[in-house]
Order: C-alpha cells, then structure tokens, then sequence
C-alpha cells in the first residue's frame, strides 16, 4: 500500500518545521485497519484494497488547522472522492480533536481509502501486477488552486506537485 507512506511524509513535510515530527516521528502514528480485498473477474483487472487509515497525532501544540489543510489537500490530490459531496466527506473522513490543555491536542483521524491494482501482460509471457495511480481530481472551482497556504504568517501546507507556483 502505498497511501499510508504518501500521507505520512506530506504531514511530515508540512508539520516538521513547527511540530518537529521527524525528530519525534512517534507522535504521528498510523494503522490500516479493517482491510478488504475486492477482486474483479474482467480481464485485465487484478484487485483493490479498502481500508481505513488511523492516524493518530499525540500532544499536538499548535492550531488543529494546521493538521487539516495539508489533509485536505493531500486527500484533493490521492483521494479526492472523499471531498466530491459532503455525504462523500461524512462517509469516508472522522476527525476527532481531543483538548488536552489550553493549546495541545490528542488528534484522531480516520480515512475510508482504496488502492487498485492490475495485471499487465509482459513481453515475455506472464504478468506484472501494476499500481493504479489516482486519477488527477477534476477543477471543482474556478481560480487558483492551494498551492501554499499560510497560518499566522507561517506556510502550514504547499503543493510539492508545482512547487513553482506560488
């Protein structure tokens, strides 16, 4: 699966530099839990994982938004059915910002994802099983997109797609 690893180094990317995840990578943990294997009988199809992704992020000090825009955005490129409706968004996303003191939180995040995979045929005979990358997500609005939001003056999240765009 490679969705758990994309999501973790984009909060990583995002969080380092005022929450110093790499340093204490611990307080960012994450398990994929009840895991479903679906497979299809077409030819050419091979299967897809439905999972949940829990994300737990401990003694967070900082403003939960900084937590949920670079979410939202990694969720806009890799999972972008999640954000499609608000019935898709209480279907497939459960937050939970547990208080701890005046400016620290216990964060709880739960995402419905899916992985497809398929089989294609090699030249030599056989088959390589092939990760589906997600399609890119249809413009849903129109100006620019986020690339890089700011929080109090600070940038919270950027897109690592264009970084040359500001």
């Amino acid at each position: 699966m490679k969705k758990p690893h994309a999501l973790r180094a984009a909060l990583v990317e995002a969080l380092d530099a005022r929450h110093g995840l790499r340093t204490d990578p611990y307080r960012l943990q994450m398990a994929a839990t009840k895991l479903g294997l679906f497979a299809s009988a077409r030819p050419g199809q091979a299967f897809e994982y439905r999972y949940t992704l829990e994300i737990a992020m401990l003694d967070f000090a900082g403003d939960p938004a900084e937590v949920s825009v670079p979410l939202l955005l990694w969720i806009q490129r890799w999972q972008h059915d999640l954000i499609a409706s608000p019935e898709a968004t209480a279907r497939g996303m459960d937050l939970t910002f547990e208080l701890l003191d005046d400016d620290k939180y216990d964060i709880h995040i739960d995402l419905k994802l899916t992985e497809a995979y398929r089989f294609e045929a090699r030249p030599g005979g056989g088959h390589e099983l092939v990760y589906l990358e997600p399609p890119e997500p249809l413009a849903m609005e129109s100006g620019p997109p986020l690339h890089i939001v700011y929080l109090d003056g600070a940038v919270i999240a950027r897109c690592e797609e264009h970084p040359e765009v500001t």
